[in-house]
This record gives structure tokens, C-alpha cells and sequence, in this order.
């Protein structure tokens, strides 16, 4: 499995758990990609997440300040919210884009943008293994070994801190599956949401029910009074 894989699969069960907000998917390479806007259609954004495989952005890169600064944008245009998170996930150190991540991360602290970040994988470089950019896929040698190309240098922490520094967020490290899963679950429980319930309650009118045997009993009292049970002075 795949840095790719798990981080899909963490953030499919974080997005499960979110009934109540409006979530957005962005990915990027070397250009940020929108996945979904931000929407109370889980489902269908999961189906969009599910779509998404290595390879999705042809341009090879990795342009964090690019993406905040979009996911930004993406926000300040939502009015009355009291939350506005962004959760930059990588796995590499920004090397391409217009916008740096720390004055990304400038822009987002005045417009009350909270940016939690997680830098994911060891700190050191890696090769990226060959895949079909179709499919995401991974080459493997006649010995079904995976092909290395390039050499990927590996999240740069300190920059990651400096933007959640300046938002006031988080920034975290994960090496596996099961710390990035607590990562998440650490989010869902600092950011929750209130959630105001208009409760409406439907009253059934019953007073027909007493009014009809009231206009029974002064019938028959009545036609009695009429017949055979006379009053007698």
C-alpha cells in the first residue's frame, strides 16, 4: 500500500465522520486540483476522492503554497461560518508555484483560516516509483520489484509548523497509517461543530372528539325529554 492509499483511506473515514460540514477536496502536484467544492454531499465526494489516483496532476511538483492559498480563497468566499479549517496533508517539501506556503499561510490567519498541517512519511528523500499515470498504478521489474525514478525530498516540518504557527492550528508528523488515523481523529475532536436544531412539533386537534359526544348527550336529551322521560315538576 502506498503513502497515496492510506492517505486516501484515513480521509474517506474522516469525511464519513463529519456529517454536519461542508467539506472541499483539493489535491496537487505541481498545480492544485479541485476534487470537490465544498459540499454536504459526502457521498458524492467520496466517490470524487475514490477517482483520484497517483498521477491524477501530470505536472510533477509539489506547489503546498499554491494549494493553501486556493483552499483559502475557497473559504473566505463561504459568509456566516463560525469554522474555517484547512488541512494541508504532504508527503514533500514545496518546490514549485506563484505563492510560498508561509505567505499563504499569512493571507489565510486574517479571514480566521485555521491551517492543521501533516507532514507524512521518515525524514529523509525517496525515490518516486515509476506508475501508470492512467491508473495510478505502479511499475513493477521482471522481478516485481518497484522502479525508482526521481529522488523526493521529504516534508519540510519547519516550514509546516511556521504555517500553523501563524493560524493557529496544528502541525503533526506521520510515519504510518495508524498515526496519520490518530492525526485525524485528533482534528475531528478538536473541531467540533455546533449544530442548532430547530425542533417543530405537529398537534393533532382533538377538541372535535369531546364537542361531538357534548352535541351527543344534548341530543338525546332532547328527544328524551320530548318521549316518555318528561320532566315532572
Amino acid at each position: 500500500m502506498t503513502r497515496f492509499d492510506i492517505a486516501q483511506a484515513v480521509l474517506k473515514d474522516f469525511v464519513e465522520r463529519r456529517h454536519d460540514d461542508r467539506i472541499g477536496l483539493i489535491i496537487f502536484a505541481a498545480l492544485p486540483y479541485s476534487v470537490s467544492p465544498l459540499t454536504l454531499e459526502h457521498d458524492w465526494l467520496i466517490q470524487n476522492l475514490e477517482r483520484v489516483h497517483i498521477g491524477s496532476i501530470q505536472d510533477l511538483g509539489t506547489g503546498i503554497g499554491d494549494a493553501a492559498a486556493a483552499a483559502t480563497k475557497r473559504l473566505a468566499a463561504i459568509k456566516n461560518t463560525k469554522s474555517r479549517i484547512i488541512i494541508v496533508l504532504t508527503d514533500g517539501d514545496n518546490n514549485i508555484g506563484e505563492i510560498n506556503p508561509v505567505p499563504a499561510a499569512e493571507i489565510a490567519a486574517p479571514l480566521g483560516v485555521k491551517i492543521y498541517t501533516i507532514g507524512l512519511g521518515r525524514e529523509r528523500a525517496c525515490p518516486l516509483p515509476a506508475f501508470e499515470p492512467a491508473t495510478g498504478k505502479l511499475r513493477l521489474d521482471a522481478n516485481g520489484q518497484i522502479i525508482p525514478t526521481i529522488t523526493l525530498q521529504p516534508a519540510n516540518y519547519q516550514m509546516l509548523d511556521k504555517m500553523s504557527q501563524i493560524t493557529h492550528g496544528r502541525s503533526y508528523r506521520a510515519v504510518n497509517r495508524a498515526q496519520l488515523a490518530g492525526i485525524y481523529n485528533e482534528i475531528d475532536g478538536l473541531e467540533k461543530t455546533d449544530v442548532k436544531l430547530r425542533r417543530i412539533t405537529l398537534h393533532t386537534p382533538m377538541f372535535q372528539w369531546p364537542l361531538l359526544a357534548a352535541l351527543a348527550t344534548l341530543t338525546l336529551e332532547f328527544f328524551l325529554a320530548a318521549t316518555w322521560q318528561r320532566r315532572i315538576p
